[in-house]
């Protein structure tokens, strides 16, 4: 625990104030970030159910910054939305964003905040990689992220994950002129999740630590960052099911959100891999919690050949024997871990889920050829279909069999 507190603590790229009730610190912040006439972006009515916007509006009351409100975000935010709080942000002549809410939340205000600073009414062209450090001078808006849930780790990454509803496709922004300049990390705020959303944006979180971990083609980019997914995994592996059990215990919950943080600040600089890809081609069915968690045991077993002495390190936090067949080992406790915390292990398990959407998946992949190229067991364009359908139908049937023979 000290050592992900010192880590978060000295994190330079985001500078978070981290620990129980630091939310009602959100107007000295805000007015030290330069914030006159703040818009805040939130999304449903939890948190106003659960008072977290009445605490912020009056620490910025507090500190005199006005302040302005967009409610109403959805997860996966379209980008419709993202043109609603730009408009808004115009009309108020808002100055920055605090965004109080899941990653949905913090990726739209994120995306808003590229409109409005550049000036622009189109988000199209900064989808992809570093679009929009070629066209800003010097910082955006200053932007507050406040996460209500321990699972995104928007608060401290460089992406924005943004809807396209006219073709069915999620889009990504990647670039290091969105990361936050400073962040509130408030644990106490995800004690009004329940049981299910807990256990979805905890696995998003493992996701991040793992496929982060796992991602070999970037490790050389920051030699600190797989201690820091280790470090997430150890606390994640014990304090996950005590926070989806016993969602008042403040100690769990205060683990979950460095774990959180740790997360993000691993995919920072390592990629995520199939469990994110597929993810995107799920989003109008499936939480992109549950659709990364659900595929990450089926990836790992295709990518442990090329990863067992990362594995048996997750192996020792996890007290798995190293002898014998490590990968299958490990994918098997990962999917009792699941079970125990009341996660689904196969596709099937999930009675809305069309089958044609694992084409879909397959489809979409033809598209993202440099994700493939850039995973720990490389996907070739010539065997992408084959091996892809491989993974997604053990994923449908919850068997890892096929699997580990490719």
């Amino acid at each position: 625990m000290m050592n992900a507190e010192e880590i978060i603590r000295n994190w330079k790229l985001t500078e978070i104030l981290f620990g129980v009730g630091t939310l009602n610190q959100a107007g000295i912040i805000a007015k030290k970030m330069g914030m006159k006439n703040a818009l805040l972006v939130i999304g449903g009515g939890s948190v106003e159910k659960f008072g977290y916007l009445s605490r912020l509006t009056s620490s910025l009351d507090k500190e005199e910054v006005n302040h302005n409100l967009v409610k109403g975000i959805e997860p996966n935010p379209s980008i419709g939305t993202i043109y609603r709080i730009a408009l808004k942000a115009l009309q108020v002549q808002s100055d920055g964003f605090i965004a109080l809410g899941g990653g949905s939340v913090i990726d739209a205000a994120k995306a808003a905040n590229v409109l409005v600073t550049l000036n622009t009414d189109d988000i199209h062209p900064y989808f992809g990689v570093n679009n929009i450090e070629k066209e800003v001078k010097g910082d955006l808006l200053p932007l507050l992220p406040i996460p209500t849930t321990s699972g995104t780790s928007a608060e401290v990454t460089k992406y924005s994950n943004v809807s396209d509803l006219v073709i069915g496709v999620k889009k990504l922004i990647s670039d290091p002129s969105i990361i936050p300049k400073k962040a509130i990390v408030d644990p106490e705020l995800t004690v009004s999740c329940p049981p299910k959303l807990t256990r979805i944006v905890g696995l998003d979180t493992l996701t991040h630590l793992m496929e982060g971990y796992l991602n070999n083609v970037h490790d050389s980019i920051d030699p600190e960052a797989n201690n820091r997914a280790l470090e997430g995994m150890r606390l994640l592996f014990k304090y996950l099911p005590i926070a989806v059990k016993e969602g008042k215990n403040i100690e769990a919950r205060k683990m979950m959100s460095m774990a959180c943080v740790l997360g993000g600040t691993v995919i920072v600089y390592k990629s995520t891999g199939g469990p994110h890809m597929n993810s995107f081609s799920w989003f109008s069915i499936m939480d992109h919690g549950e659709a990364t968690a659900l595929m990450l045991p089926y990836y790992v077993a295709y990518y442990g050949k090329n990863v067992e002495g990362k594995l048996k390190q997750i192996a020792d936090i996890l007290e798995i024997n190293r002898t014998g067949d490590i990968t299958r080992k490990l994918v098997e406790t990962l999917l009792i871990f699941y079970k125990g915390i009341g996660q689904p292990t196969k596709i099937s398990e999930y009675e809305n889920f069309p089958k044609e959407f694992i084409e879909k998946a397959i489809k979409d992949a033809s598209q993202n050829q440099m994700k493939l190229d850039n995973m720990p067991r490389p996907i070739l364009a010539e065997k992408r279909d084959h091996i892809l359908r491989v993974i997604l139908e053990g994923a449908w049937e919850g068997n890892i069999n096929e699997i580990l023979k490719l």
